[in-house]
């Protein structure tokens, strides 16, 4: 026995038949942990398992003394294709280590591809040629010749596009933006969603514009979501010269206000320009909601400004706002009020005709109305705001009131939006008193419909999973 373990060919066999096994079975038991994981250097670990480690077998046994006779043409196959295999494992290792792993917004998570691959080339060629050195002892010294010359003379003839490439990596590396964010560059604005070594894709909400990488270095461009303020969205407006500038103020910024785009953390500034021209300045939560915005900030300006007596554009007139449609209105919610169709007619002094546009909020919660509006076209949601939401209540239409808790100035918990544009008759409070003392039937009907409105929100609010404060019970 002690003979036999003297012979060169036998502590070499004892590693290759134990140790192979046990290796291949550790290895695989890795690559299986590394897949349950969902881990990028699994292929890695399958290509040393199923390649690499039997090769490396294989030449244990062939180097030994005597294990091939003959001019050693195969071992040095072997010995070739086990350098190749070191090579490809090494860079596909080195390659998750240092990009696959890369923590998001580092340098290595933005190194351009194209010099990820030139780098690997560059390995591979120089691997493989001292490769061949070592086991060939081939004379390698031409190869790296022709490859310099050839590097020379392609770099010369590509100068003008390598370098305008080149000018567009540094700018990926400076790293002045990121996906996601919005660019303005001649002209052009847009949301970055791809970015690579030749190319910044922009979305413009008409299309996608592929601005080479190598324009936006050699320009100069705007990164909206870079700022210490939010975008905002400015516009310009003109009103009546006999409007007073300070009601023409607060009633644009109370617009802004309420158009669910406008960014929570700055409010709405107003810059009176000159001569009844007002220019607002509306801050955006992205910069791609600025044609959003604007369309209803302009919409629903026209119907505010005639709610609140302006002249917007200078306009003095109004042939919509007629006593006949008021004395009209007034007789469709004449049965609501309990009134006869000639105190329905006297409730035209007092009583005001209303339009509001989709989208505008026509009670908000903590306010004590001072008049109950009641709808005549259009319909309007009714919904309690929550820490997890808005939760939808019941929806509001032609013969319904808006305003309930105008009776028992008591503030409401709830928020009235139109969902299409809603026509109103507004009926003031202290009339409301009126109607109530000659009627007492309708101070009966405004409490039950409330009470209605509560269990609806308490239902509503226990579909969710949240329940309605026991103190907080008036639903306007």
């Amino acid at each position: 026995m002690s003979d036999i373990a003297n012979q060169p060919w036998f502590w070499p066999a004892v590693i290759v038949s134990i140790g192979l096994p046990l290796v291949l079975i550790g290895l695989t038991e890795f690559a299986s942990m590394l897949v349950r994981r969902g881990s990028r250097a699994a292929p890695i670990v399958i290509m040393v398992r199923n390649y690499l480690v039997p090769v490396a077998g294989v030449l244990v046994l062939l180097s030994q003394p005597g294990a091939w006779e003959g001019s050693g043409t195969w071992p040095k196959v072997i010995w070739t294709i086990f350098g190749l295999l070191v090579i490809v494992v090494t860079i596909n290792a080195i390659n998750h280590l240092v990009f696959h792993r890369a923590e998001k917004g580092s340098w290595r998570d933005r190194f351009p591809t194209i010099f990820s691959d030139l780098i690997r080339f560059v390995f591979i060629v120089v691997g493989i040629a001292l490769v061949f050195w070592w086991v060939w002892d081939a004379d390698v010294a031409g190869v790296f010749a022709a490859l310099g010359i050839t590097s020379i003379v392609v770099g010369l003839a590509l100068q003008n596009a390598v370098g305008s490439i080149v000018s567009g990596l540094f700018l990926i590396f400076e790293a002045p933006f990121q996906l996601g964010d919005w660019i303005e560059t001649g002209g052009t604005r847009g949301q970055i969603v791809e970015v690579n070594w030749r190319a910044v894709h922009l979305d413009t909400g008409n299309g996608i514009v592929v601005m080479p990488t190598a324009e936006l270095a050699e320009g100069s461009f705007v990164n909206l979501s870079r700022s210490s303020d939010p975008y905002a969205a400015k516009k310009e407006v003109q009103f009546s010269t006999d409007d007073p500038p300070a009601r023409v103020r607060a009633l644009l910024v109370d617009i802004a206000r309420e158009i669910p785009l406008v960014s929570l953390d700055r409010d709405p500034t107003v810059k009176t320009v000159g001569a009844a021209t007002y220019k607002i300045s509306i801050p955006l939560q992205s910069p791609g909601d600025e044609g959003g915005v604007l369309d209803a900030f302009t919409t629903r300006l026209w119907y505010a400004a005639r709610r609140a007596g302006l002249h917007l554009d200078g306009d003095l007139t109004d042939e919509w706002n007629t006593r006949d449609r008021l004395l009209a209105g007034l007789h469709k919610i004449a049965p609501s009020l309990s009134l006869r169709p000639d105190e329905a007619q006297a409730l035209a002094e007092t009583a005001r005709l209303e339009r509001f546009a989709q989208g505008e909020v026509l009670l908000r919660p903590g306010d004590i109305p001072r008049s109950t509006r009641f709808i005549i076209e259009g319909r309007v949601m009714l919904g309690v705001p929550t820490d997890s939401g808005f939760v939808q209540i019941t929806e509001l239409s032609h013969d319904d009131a808006v305003g309930l808790t105008a009776l028992t100035r008591t503030r409401t918990i709830s928020r009235a939006v139109a969902l299409t544009e809603v026509e109103v008759v507004e009926i003031p409070v202290a009339v409301l008193d009126e109607i109530v003392r000659r009627h007492p039937s309708l101070a009966r009907e405004v409490v039950r419909e409330n009470d209605n409105r509560v269990r609806l929100a308490r239902s509503a609010m226990e579909a969710i999973g949240e329940k309605l404060d026991p103190t907080r019970r008036v639903v306007g």
